[in-house]
């Protein structure tokens, strides 16, 4: 919910107390009787009032609550408008925005997973200019990573159906970088079904699942914390390997790296 909603409910709900509570006060009316009255008269609907006339204290704080009320219900109504248009009309809009530009792209990445990991990877993937289309069932990540600018579907990348929607069929790469190893083996199974020519990297969480994702058909595997132990390892004992690697083949850090280049069969250097 946005902060500018939730501050009007809160003053909504302030002003309705404040004004319960000057009623009970002011004209010892019971605390239904006191809400009764607050409600219609930060809502104008005319109704008479409560235990009759009302003393001029208690028509001053009347006026009051009119004034203060009112203006907390047509901010917090014009708010909640504003959501409304925006999530629901505005969402729809952008639903169908995205699944037009989807139907035209090829050759981009699909990404299952918008956690820690795929974050990285959708990072590093930004860099080397990919197209990348993200695939996760968690709302706050699909938000986040629309907010980033990325292609983003919500629902479960285990689901034939939307690693259509998210383009794998046309996709030249596949990321399958869930926080669950089953999660990621039946995804890569299904893409290697839909798109026998698709390359895909694979997480494994574990390393027994290593053996069992290249069996569904990955073309790599990556543990990253067996993969982070070894490197670990690496820099205790050789820490000058290490060092190198990092110099020539991650780009944040340094001035030149490591490029892979096709050479065609009628290049020169053949």
């Amino acid at each position: 919910m946005p902060g500018n909603l939730r501050a009007g409910l809160i003053l909504l709900t302030a002003s309705l107390a404040i004004g319960t509570i000057g009623f009970i006060l002011i004209e010892s009316l019971t605390f239904l009787d006191a809400f009764y009255m607050t409600v219609i008269t930060i809502t104008t609907v005319g109704f008479g009032e409560i235990g009759g006339r009302l003393s001029t204290t208690g028509r001053m704080w009347t006026i009051i609550v009119i004034i203060a009320g009112m203006g907390a219900a047509l901010y917090t109504a014009i708010q909640g408008l504003e959501y409304f248009a925006d999530t629901v009309i505005g969402g729809k809009r952008r639903q169908r925005r995205m699944k037009k530009s989807l139907e035209e792209l090829s050759g981009h990445v699909v990404l299952a997973g918008f956690g820690r990991v795929g974050q990285t990877a959708y990072e590093s993937l930004l860099r080397e200019g990919a197209d990348v289309v993200i695939v996760d069932n968690n709302p706050a990540m699909i938000n986040r990573a629309l907010e980033q600018g990325a292609y983003a579907l919500e629902g479960d990348a285990t689901s034939d159906e939307k690693l259509k929607a998210a383009g794998v069929t046309r996709a030249k790469v596949l990321i399958p970088a869930v926080a669950s190893d089953s999660d990621n083996l039946v995804i890569t199974l299904s893409a290697r079904a839909l798109n026998p020519d698709v390359l895909i990297v694979a997480r494994a969480v574990s390393a027994e699942t290593v053996k069992k994702l290249y069996l569904a058909g990955a073309d790599r595997v990556v543990a990253p914390q067996v993969g982070g132990g070894e490197r670990i390892a690496t820099l205790a004992m050789k820490p000058d390997l290490a060092e190198f690697i990092d110099f020539v083949s991650r780009d944040a850090t340094v001035e030149f790296q490591v490029e892979e280049m096709k050479v065609l069969p009628e290049s020169a250097i053949i």
